[in-house]
């Protein structure tokens, strides 16, 4: 799986670019190997985008200095998954000399270099991180990477059906993973829970996977009796949610990329039936942008601009009003898929 040396090294084709990720960190190469092992290859082309991490003691450690004359485009910060739900990470992002540096501060630095095609992090004490937020750090950099390849992230869970694709943008709590698990307990087939890829390809837009493990609140998995009754080898216990693999509760092959067919924005109602509201497609690009990602680069946010747009425009755009009726929503958005492919057919 990695090479028996001092540096773990993980080669990928992601949609057909290839990676590298190299690391001095064992726990951060299992939990990279973790988080991207769909994409795992033997081998790789001999120039190939290249993501190295190198674990350091402390910041001052760090061999990278942010110059004088670097220009701030974000400053933010994360919360932790620990009970007390503490600020874990503190961020800021400059463009300085033609890269962009993310200064996570106590946390590490990561430097994008966009014209190598590369990426360097340091991270302090890896190894003491939660999984799940060394992890963001490299996903930061292979999702930066990729934009200037033309393949594009969000936030969104997605599923295929048939060969059409629906996505289920939504922030925490409006019901995004309980309606994404509704129609994948019915065959639809897992894309991304959190993160499907995008791109243009010709005149069309097309969505990929990104298969990642799968969160659930306690309230979640209430609604679902395949969850409430596995087994903690396959709903394990997480903070502050519990999480499952995919294929360990719902067999059948990883969904293949397919253009969007319908785009859901759900929101939870106090109703026992749950009902479709038609959105034009000006509202819904607006009601989309949100959950697109940050991008520091002016020409590369004009192209993934494009590219939402494209995908606003080819799909079917609804409010779910989605109410207690959890089961009954394959009822509701598969006809719609029918329709669509009724209509390409004619």
């Amino acid at each position: 799986m990695f090479m028996a040396s001092t540096m773990k090294e993980l080669l990928l084709s992601v949609h057909g670019i290839e990676m590298t990720f190299t690391t001095n960190s064992s726990e951060l190469a299992h939990s990279v190997w973790a988080l991207l092992r769909h994409f795992h290859r033997d081998t790789v082309a001999a120039q190939p985008m290249r993501m190295e991490f190198d674990a350091i003691e402390r910041r001052e450690n760090v061999p990278v200095w942010i110059s004088s004359s670097a220009k701030l485009l974000y400053s933010g910060s994360g919360l932790a998954i620990d009970p007390d739900r503490k600020t874990t990470w503190l961020c800021d992002i400059y463009a300085d000399n033609g890269l962009v540096i993310a200064d996570f501060h106590g946390e590490g630095l990561v430097v994008i270099d966009g014209d190598s095609q590369s990426a360097q992090g340091y991270l302090v004490r890896p190894e003491a991180m939660a999984p799940d937020i060394r992890v963001s750090f490299v996903h930061f950099a292979m999702t930066e990477l990729l934009k200037r390849r033309g393949l594009y992230t969000f936030h969104a869970t997605a599923l295929g059906h048939k060969g059409q694709g629906v996505l289920i943008p939504g922030f925490s709590g409006r019901g995004k993973t309980t309606s994404f698990l509704s129609l994948l307990r019915a065959g639809y087939r897992y894309l991304s829970d959190d993160h499907p890829f995008f791109r243009v390809s010709g005149t069309r837009v097309e969505i990929f996977p990104y298969p990642l493990k799968i969160n659930v609140t306690d309230h979640t998995v209430s609604f679902f009796p395949e969850l409430r009754e596995a087994p903690p080898s396959v709903l394990h216990a997480g903070v502050p949610k519990s999480y499952f693999h995919a294929e360990d509760v719902y067999p059948g092959p990883l969904g293949q990329p397919c253009e969007p067919s319908v785009i859901l924005f759900p929101e939870v109602v106090n109703s026992s039936h749950s009902c479709l509201e038609p959105l034009s497609k000006k509202v819904a690009l607006e009601m989309i942008l949100p959950h697109s990602l940050l991008v520091y680069d002016a020409e590369v946010a004009r192209r993934e601009f494009q590219a939402l747009v494209g995908l606003v425009e080819q799909a079917d755009c609804y409010r779910l009003h989605f109410g207690r009726d959890v089961m009954e929503l394959p009822w509701l958005v598969t006809p719609l898929l029918e329709k669509r492919q009724a209509r390409r057919g004619n």
